[in-house]
């Protein structure tokens, strides 16, 4: 997936410079064709002022001002209805866009033109003359801002506001005077022209003066653009609005004359937009395909490459029975197979080697019962027994007598299993030998829970364990010797302890005894230990310990804990469900 970020990146940045480029391909076109029309224009405003500078400059005009003087006369007005005829027929040949002509006697205030003639107040002749007075000859603008009608009602030409008037003084190149010339240009001229820069609805176009000044606008009203660009080509909001806009703006080098055209960017970037949505849903739809494609490529290999690692991992921590469910038919259901028939065989190697130590185990076993001839034995101990009587030696006599009963137990063929009531019985006639070695020195302890009474544990399990507690605790220790032997079922295991008030185990030497019992498990290959391959102290310990694991599998346990100079605690900890109430026990 992460492949597919370069091609992401470079799509993104393509639709953004695509973009780009059209928007500065499109204001550059209509910037160019915006100055074609705004260098038009100029020209055409240039033929008027240089008209208004032949007309101010004319001689019969001025003599026809000069002879009449400050009051114009009904000759005089008819001079200047002829004169102002002959302008207006002079002006519309030379330029189109000027239709009719003006002149302003200033003494007597009467505006003349070709549809007649009226007398002008200085109020309402007051803003246009002092623009034209303040121009000092130079060719000035009005804008007029009302309309108003002559004396033969009709729209007068100087207050109309479809009009723009040019205004000059009269004798500029001799003596200037207040006289006026005005031109006034029809403002549809301007917006004819600019209507056709128009691209599309929508769009707005201004035409304004160099200090800012509307001449005309697309919409046929007098309100400026919404705002002043400072580039040539921008993309904005407006104020207000909402909408991104495409700001135009072109100015004429020549006159300072500028047109503003603002259109919504959306209208021009249709098709690139729906490219760029189009875009952008490839992509969608890439990174979902990219995703259905990782989810399939992990669940058809990184899956069940984990789920081969986890069961390793199992089986390597001596889980042998782990299986790798799947159903699937490819390589890794191949792989799969191959692991679970590994498994199993490791099962099966190990349960062979595991059976055939544990039957030469047995062997070796039997094969020392056999050595001993028990009815020999008996009938020795018996005839020591009888002697010891009749000599008077009782003491003698019980141990002996103690000893047979030990031997019987021990070397009892035809059962594998006793009761812990049978087990404790057996313990008793061992612990009667050793209380007259110590000399009547040795205490013992011993409970039986009600519910353990009749649960069957291994023969000689315990045993080991008493008399581990007497050789290397007791007989080491001054003064009263006490041993604690008690047996009950808790939560399914049945619970034996062996507690002795001994001289204990120091804290080095019990850690390496647990460390070496810690090793001894079910399916450990090395489980019958020979004395001579183990010290002393441990040899009872780890034969015992490997008997219950073997018999009673992992779930059997044995712990010991001891402190130095107080005492040790075995307990042994036998599974309920593995014990058998018919004297069996379940291999």
């Amino acid at each position: 997936m992460f492949i597919l970020i370069p091609i992401f990146a470079v799509s993104i940045f393509s639709n953004y410079r695509s973009s780009r480029i059209l928007q500065e391909q499109i204001g550059e076109r209509t910037s160019s064709a915006m100055l074609s029309v705004i260098n038009y224009i100029d020209l055409s405003m240039q033929n008027a002022f240089e008209l208004t500078t032949v007309l101010a400059n004319d001689n019969d005009l001025n003599r026809i001002f000069v002879s009449a003087g400050k009051e114009l006369t009904p000759e005089s007005l008819l001079d200047f209805q002829k004169a102002t005829n002959q302008l207006v027929s002079v002006t519309t040949s030379v330029n189109r866009m000027i239709s009719q002509a003006s002149l302003f006697h200033s003494s007597s205030g009467i505006l003349l033109s070709t549809s007649g003639y009226q007398h002008i107040s200085e109020k309402d002749s007051g803003e246009w003359a002092r623009i034209a007075m303040e121009a000092n000859g130079k060719t000035a603008l009005y804008f007029p801002a009302v309309n108003k009608f002559n004396s033969n009602h009709q729209p007068d030409p100087i207050y109309n506001k479809e009009n723009l008037v040019v205004m000059r003084l009269m004798n500029v190149l001799r003596q200037p005077n207040d006289n006026i010339v005005l031109l006034p240009i029809k403002k549809q001229y301007f917006a004819d022209l600019i209507r056709d820069l128009l691209p599309r609805s929508g769009a707005q176009i201004y035409l304004l003066t160099d200090k800012g000044q509307l001449v005309v606008n697309s919409m046929g009203d007098n309100s400026l653009p919404p705002l002043s660009p400072e580039k040539t080509i921008e993309i904005r909001e407006l104020p207000g609005g909402s909408d991104q806009m495409l700001i135009v703006k072109a100015v004429s080098a020549a006159s300072g004359w500028s047109l503003v055209m603002i259109q919504p960017a959306k209208a021009i970037f249709h098709d690139t937009t729906q490219l760029k949505w189009w875009t952008f849903g490839v992509i969608g739809a890439s990174l979902i395909v990219a995703l259905w494609m990782s989810l399939t490529i992990f669940n058809g290999i990184a899956r069940p490459i984990k789920k081969m690692v986890h069961a390793m991992k199992q089986v390597r921590n001596g889980q042998l029975e782990t299986v790798v469910a799947h159903d699937r038919q490819d390589e890794f259901g191949y792989m799969m197979d191959s692991f679970n028939l590994m498994t199993q065989g490791q099962r099966h190697l190990i349960q062979d080697v595991y059976e055939k130590q544990l039957r030469l185990a047995k062997t070796e076993f039997k094969l020392l019962q056999s050595q001993i001839n028990p009815h020999f034995l008996y009938n020795t101990l018996d005839t020591i027994y009888s002697e010891a009587v009749l000599n008077g030696a009782d003491e003698l006599g019980e141990m002996v007598l103690n000893l047979s009963r030990f031997f019987r137990y021990s070397l009892g063929k035809g059962r594998e299993t006793y009761t812990v009531v049978e087990t404790f019985e057996h313990l008793a006639y061992y612990l009667a030998v050793q209380r007259i070695r110590c000399q009547g020195q040795l205490i013992v302890h011993s409970r039986i829970a009600p519910e353990a009474k009749d649960l069957h544990v291994l023969k000689l399990a315990v045993q080991p364990l008493v008399e581990n507690a007497i050789l290397h605790g007791l007989e080491k220790k001054t003064g009263t010797r006490e041993l604690w032997l008690s047996a009950q079922a808790v939560n399914g295991v049945l619970q034996i302890d062996i507690r002795d008030n001994g001289i204990g185990i120091s804290d080095e030497r019990l850690a390496a005894i647990k460390e070496s019992l810690a090793k001894i498990r079910a399916f450990d290959f090395d489980l019958i230990v020979s004395e001579s391959r183990s010290s002393a102290d441990l040899f009872g310990l780890r034969n015992v310990k490997a008997r219950i694991k073997l018999h009673y599998g992992e779930e059997a346990n044995m712990e010991v804990d001891s402190e130095e100079g107080t005492g040790t605690r075995i307990r042994l900890s036998l599974p309920i469900a593995m014990l058998s109430a018919e004297g069996n026990t379940t291999k």
